[in-house]
């Protein structure tokens, strides 16, 4: 076996004007600089700090190398680069990077709470990634290093695990997304694809494997400060951390390097019905308050409801509105009060989630706040505020009374959480469903780890996964999903859910179309996006819908309608992600095209529809308002190329 030095030519390119990038804060996030690197046959690109996309005779070997902190309650310190500074290396790039941290929440970013130098050096052989971080004030911390992300294309694959004494043990990356470690008390990792071995080796700390798809990220994750040892930890100023990762190639053959993938013109053919739209639904948090019950702003909730519920846009065909209630309970009333109004004012029903550790009285108070009208309430679950899951005892309690009331809705079990708590729940052994339970529910969101746009890209094809997953945990039962919302709705008890800048941009629109599209299957019985009003919402404070909300009004309308295949055409160049999402609707309006381009740049869906040819094709662009574009163009052989803008969402209608 021989190290591959073939090819000696090696380079470091900025993609954009320079490190110091002057462009509006959203803008750079929403389209950060791309330094991409090249040593023989090893690409990676540098983004902001984080070490991105490396791979090896163009096949990817890692989703990124990057550096975290996060403190006691899992929140993660921002990073900025203060300087990079390219080093002189014969053998191959080398950079480093000086970084700062600054604390959530932190009001002076000029005063970060920890600082480290990462180096960065590739040469034809290998790749090593060095930080040393120094506190530069108190705080607790769950995890500080390195973290390793490798792509969910490794499912299925063998790889076998070293300890720091040496010795080895048989594992394979899993195909289900699993509630338990993947790999434990790691030194190195090795494994081998397409006739190349591969040696990934870390040094300062033990670090084990999770599956990420848990919580709906596009990873498996290698990290540090094994989950075994007891967290939060104390930091002082001047403690200090140093760590390393690399990773060696070994080649017996020389790799074909084929082209990477990205496109932007990619060719659909739209075929047969593969499933249906599922039943839409909103949430409302119309108290404003966190997960422990408390409004930190001191909000009355009868005035916050109605100011919430407001007076706005109507979706037609939503299914439901969803609201979650917790104690103290003289708060529901307001809350099912706003519910109902906004309920009302798209003619939806009601899914109410209680959060209480007991179903003791739970009944009578929903039966008192609703007038005796149960019947309104479509969907309801009880979930334990402690592990925000469904407590057995506690949900069977509940069912006899709620019968007795006048409910004849279906009842949930599972979790208001991520995903990972329903895996725990039932895979991990926590408890079996309940044998009476009608459905299963879990909620998703993009950023419990990373909030960059690549990542937040990369969840919505694992959103198919994690519900695939649910509806086999949960033994064939319908699953519900949601609420769905691009930040946390809760950390820990007493933290208040965040809005997020992209809320309002047609990015989220895109987004929330590609989600849909993954979660377009049978066994998905509903979806739960985002709020009813800002800042989380699909609507202004006015009622304006935001181009997220004009896609939901679209959709929602589109119930029960068959949705068509859209087949990828075969293409010459090597595989890679498309960021261009088609979903077909077959409706009463005839064959609605929805597309969207996940994509900073311009991009082009060349569509064949069933029967050929169809000139009658109206384009209806989704956020223009906000900058999203779309045209449509005839094409060859009788097709229609739909070009969208940056981040753009557009339905077109073929008419008959």
């Amino acid at each position: 076996m021989t190290t591959e030095h073939s090819a000696t030519l090696h380079s470091a390119t900025l993609s954009a004007q320079s490190v110091s990038d002057q462009r509006p804060a959203l803008e750079r996030r929403l389209d950060p600089q791309i330094r991409k690197l090249a040593v023989g046959v090893w690409t990676a690109e540098l983004v902001g700090d984080e070490l991105a996309n490396i791979s090896y005779g163009g096949r990817p070997v890692l989703r990124a190398i990057k550096a975290v902190v996060r403190d006691h309650e899992w929140r993660t310190f921002a990073p900025s680069v203060r300087d990079l500074t390219d080093l002189k290396d014969d053998d191959g790039v080398s950079l480093r990077l000086h970084v700062d941290y600054a604390a959530p929440g932190s009001a002076d970013a000029a005063a970060p709470a920890f600082e480290a130098m990462l180096m960065l050096r590739i040469t034809p052989a290998t790749v090593e990634v060095s930080f040393s971080g120094r506190a530069k004030t108190a705080f607790r911390r769950n995890r500080i290093g390195l973290v390793v992300l490798h792509p969910t294309s490794e499912a299925g694959r063998d790889v076998s695990v070293v300890s720091p004494d040496g010795n080895v043990t048989a594992g394979a990356f899993p195909t289900d997304i699993r509630p338990d470690l993947v790999f434990t008390d790691i030194s190195s990792l090795e494994w081998a694809d397409a006739g190349t071995a591969f040696d990934l080796g870390f040094s300062g700390d033990i670090f084990e494997t999770e599956d990420q798809r848990n919580w709906s990220d596009g990873s498996f994750k290698t990290y540090s400060t094994p989950s075994a040892l007891p967290i939060p930890v104390d930091v002082a100023a001047g403690d200090t951390v140093t760590q390393s990762v690399s990773i060696e190639a070994l080649s017996i053959e020389t790799p074909d390097n084929p082209a990477p993938g990205g496109y932007d013109r990619v060719a659909f053919t739209v075929g047969e019905p593969v499933g249906t739209v599922p039943a839409l639904a909103l949430s409302v948090d119309p108290a404003g308050v966190d997960s422990a019950g408390v409004d930190p702003a001191g909000v009355d909730p009868a005035g916050a409801a109605a100011a919430n519920a407001g007076e706005g846009a109507q979706l037609p065909g939503l299914d439901a509105v969803l609201v979650e209630l917790y104690e103290p309970r003289e708060f529901w009333p307001a809350k099912l009060a706003a519910a109902a109004r906004e309920a009302d004012r798209h003619g939806a029903a009601l899914d109410v989630r209680v959060v209480s550790a007991s179903a003791d009285g739970v009944a009578e108070a929903l039966s008192g706040a609703l007038g005796g009208q149960l019947s309104r309430i479509v969907r309801l679950g009880l979930f334990h505020p402690e592990t925000q899951c469904t407590d057995p005892a506690a949900w069977t309690a509940l069912k006899e009374p709620l019968q007795l009331a006048g409910f004849s809705g279906q009842l949930l079990a599972g979790t208001r959480s991520n995903f990972t708590e329903l895996n725990r729940w039932i895979a991990g052994g926590g408890s079996p469903v309940p044998q009476d339970a009608d459905a299963l529910a879990f909620s998703l969101t993009p950023q419990v780890h990373s909030t960059e746009i690549p990542h937040i890209a990369e969840t919505v094809p694992i959103h198919g996964v994690a519900a695939a997953n649910a509806v086999r945990l949960g033994e064939g039962r319908p699953v519900h999903v949601g609420p769905i919302t691009l930040k946390p709705r809760f950390h820990a008890p007493g933290q208040h859910a965040d809005g997020d800048e992209l809320q309002d941009h047609s990015f989220t629109a895109a987004w929330t179309l590609a989600s849909l599209h993954a979660l377009t299957f049978e066994g998905v019985a509903s979806v739960t996006y985002f709020e009813a009003g800002s800042p989380r919402g699909i609507a202004a404070a006015d009622g304006t819908l935001n181009p997220a909300g004009e896609l939901l009004q679209k959709l929602a309308a589109c119930k029960g309608e068959p949705v068509l295949a859209a087949t990828r055409q075969p293409v010459q160049r090597a595989a890679g992600q498309t960021l261009v999402t088609v979903y077909p609707v077959q409706s009463a309006a005839g064959l609605q095209v929805f597309l969207g381009n996940l994509s900073p740049r311009e991009a082009t869906a060349v569509l064949s529809l069933p029967g050929g040819a169809n000139a009658a094709a109206e384009v209806t662009v989704i956020g223009a308002a906000a900058g999203a574009t779309a045209v449509a163009d005839p094409a060859d052989d009788g097709a229609t190329a739909v070009t969208l803008g940056p981040w753009s969402t557009a339905v077109v209608t073929f008419g008959d």
